[in-house]
């Protein structure tokens, strides 16, 4: 029998405090490791300077968004990304030594100079005896942000116009109703060779064209809803086009199309989406009276849709060859009552914006001066009123 069972188990058992004396370093070595390694995984921008504005670290988000590689930014000064507040014209750590750890908004410049709006922190570096060594610069792009609040703006100022344009059609189109009414009724008084039927002829003309206008306005004002239908983009094109042939064959225009041979049907509202391709046709011809080309193509594309998914869309581009959109008047071109034109009343484009929202669809314009403007259009393949 054994007489010492104890003292053996404990000699064939490992010794766990000299295991973990052991472990300890390579704990301590993989720390770094480790921290550079989450520090590297986060999404948000991450820089870190001395107390002089020298950048010593810029990690590989804050790489993507600035477009900048790890060794061009190193030892430079941070002034480099034009960092700026929005209440401020620059920013700079020495101007403001107690003025930290809060979340501002401000614009970075990126590597090609376009700046981007940015949300930023600036946070003490301290070393390990708590010591201010450097601060650290933690930031996240804010462009789509940006652009949602934009929407938003946008679509609030086109319902409360549209409000008001409501209002104002109903007003004038009372009195219009009467003084046509009246010029009628003065011409079947007078003899068909009295010259001053012809004042009231003239009458009778801009009291329609005026109505054409309140229509417009009503068009603007209080949209109709959705009737959706399925079918191809190319039969609403097609219906387009023999309204506009004669202008585009006197104006000297090449009309080319280009279709993806697997375009699928999609849901729309049939009568809307003509109007709302019939507004960007008149504008690429309106845009081209020496002549030129209007194009269309459609592809079918997958793309993340507002709640992040991933969805099946129509891509269109309408573009022309014309004399472009000058730059200053670029973001003003879907706001109602807008226009560069002698006769308008700047609806057109409006009214193409809110039925492709209403579609659940995006458009966007992209222009060069004296070379031509492209209406980028997605539509949801998918879609339910």
């Amino acid at each position: 029998m054994d007489q010492y069972p104890l003292e053996r188990e404990r000699m064939n058992q490992p010794e766990k405090k000299d295991d973990e004396i052991f472990r300890l370093p390579r704990i301590l070595e993989d720390v770094p490791n480790l921290t550079e390694s989450l520090i590297e995984s986060i999404g948000s921008g991450i820089i870190i300077t001395e107390m002089n504005d020298t950048i010593t670290y810029i990690n590989q988000a804050g790489e993507e968004m600035l477009g900048y590689l790890k060794e061009e930014v190193i030892g430079k000064s941070f002034s480099l990304f034009g960092l700026k507040e929005k209440q401020s014209t620059s920013y700079s750590f020495l101007d403001h030594p107690d003025n930290l750890d809060t979340r501002r908004e401000g614009w970075m410049k990126r590597k090609d100079e376009v700046e981007i709006p940015v949300g930023f922190t600036v946070n003490h570096h301290l070393s390990l005896k708590k010591e201010a060594i450097g601060k650290i610069v933690i930031f996240r792009d804010l462009t789509k942000v940006y652009r949602i609040q934009d929407e938003i703006l946008k679509m609030d100022r086109l319902v409360s116009l549209g409000k008001l344009a409501s209002g104002i059609a109903h007003e004038i189109r009372n009195p219009l109703a009467g003084i046509k009414t009246t010029a009628q009724a003065l011409g079947e008084e007078m003899s068909k060779d009295d010259p001053k039927r012809e004042y009231l002829s003239r009458i009778t003309k801009e009291i329609d064209r005026l109505n054409e206008i309140l229509k417009t306005f009503f068009s603007f004002a209080k949209p109709q809803t959705l009737n959706l239908v399925d079918c191809h983009i190319k039969e609403i094109i097609n219906a387009i086009i023999p309204f506009l042939i004669k202008e585009i064959a006197d104006k000297g225009i090449r009309f080319t199309e280009n279709y993806h041979p697997d375009l699928p049907k999609i849901k729309v509202d049939k009568i809307q989406m003509h109007q709302a391709f019939l507004n960007l046709f008149l504008n690429a011809i309106q845009a081209m009276p020496g002549g030129g080309e209007l194009k269309i193509t459609a592809e079918p594309v997958i793309l993340p849709s507002l709640d992040g998914l991933r969805q099946k869309f129509i891509k269109m581009v309408v573009s022309d060859s014309g004399k472009g959109i000058p730059p200053h008047i670029l973001p003003k071109i879907f706001d109602p009552f807008f226009t560069t034109k002698s006769r308008g009343i700047g609806l057109g484009l409006s009214i193409t914006y809110q039925i492709i929202k209403k579609h659940g669809g995006t458009i966007k314009v992209d222009s060069q001066w004296e070379k031509g403007t492209s209406f980028h259009i997605n539509l949801p393949e998918m879609f339910e009123n």
